[in-house]
């Protein structure tokens, strides 16, 4: 008897654990697993998606498949566009005439020639960035420096738009019409001459720099597709020196030095 009473606490116990293994599997499993699909118990009905994220063959719907800013057939296109046609990088000379308005225009002359070196970096078929290296000769014979020699140098960083003229009639598109702003470090250098100069500044060499802003626009020919290009720009430079409001030269009818500076170049420039 108590063999038997052993016996059905054991198969007891047994099925216990199978029911609730059972119970278990039906919470945890997903209920496409353990749904009939009564599409197919009724012909002729349509077929119902048997996943969340499917029809047949079709995607629908997912985290990841209605996002797709990285998967745009139109910046694939742009890309292969401005690789095949587009520029990357870009060297260049250019040669002109730097001239000053107000009472620096005054007091400094020359200008000519003004001389530039240029490296380009294109982004895309609109913007680019410029680092260009210049540096012009002036002078000044004005009481009491007398014959001054003057440098002006400067390094400038620029970012460079150019106009879409795709839609354009062809004379425009030919020009290539563009514009630019931008900063950089500026050195004026002056040699001051014997004249009527004290004994203290006679023969020194004066040197002042600052920071300063420039902008402008020009036209760009193309000489040779995606290989030769011929600028033609104009810029202002607006810069203030620490002596710009010296009153030195104001018997000579100079109260300052103050004054914006503007520049013509023609350059040619050689891409890759």
């Amino acid at each position: 008897m108590q063999g038997c009473i052993f016996i059905s606490k054991r198969r007891f116990r047994q099925l216990l654990l199978v029911a609730f293994a059972l119970a278990a599997w039906c919470a945890l499993a997903p209920r496409s697993a353990l749904a009939i699909d009564q599409t197919q118990q009724q012909p002729g009905a349509p077929k119902k998606p048997t996943d969340e994220y499917q029809t047949g063959d079709d995607i629908i719907s997912g985290p990841f498949s209605e996002y797709g800013e990285f998967d745009s057939s139109e910046d694939e296109e742009a890309d292969e566009k401005y690789f095949q046609y587009g520029r990357f990088f870009g060297v260049g000379l250019g040669v002109g005439e730097t001239t000053a308005t107000g009472n620096a225009g005054k007091l400094y002359q020359g200008g000519f020639p003004t001389i530039a070196l240029r490296i380009d970096y294109w982004f895309d078929f609109q913007f680019a960035l410029r680092m260009e290296i210049e540096n012009s000769k002036h002078s000044y014979n004005v009481a009491p420096d007398g014959l001054t020699d003057v440098n002006f140098f400067r390094v400038l960083f620029q970012i460079r738009y150019y106009f879409d003229t795709r839609d354009l009639s062809a004379p425009i598109t030919f020009i290539g019409p563009h514009l630019f702003a931008g900063g950089g470090f500026y050195q004026r250098t002056d040699n001051v001459g014997s004249g009527e100069a004290t004994s203290a500044t006679q023969g020194s060499v004066q040197q002042t720099q600052s920071f300063g802003f420039t902008f402008g626009g020009g036209f760009e020919l193309t000489l040779k597709p995606k290989k030769t290009y011929l600028q033609l720009e104009a810029s202002a430079h607006m810069v203030q020196f620490g002596d710009d409001f010296d009153p030195k030269f104001k018997a000579a009818g100079i109260p300052d030095r103050t004054g914006t500076w503007l520049q013509a170049m023609i350059g040619i420039m050689w891409t890759w």
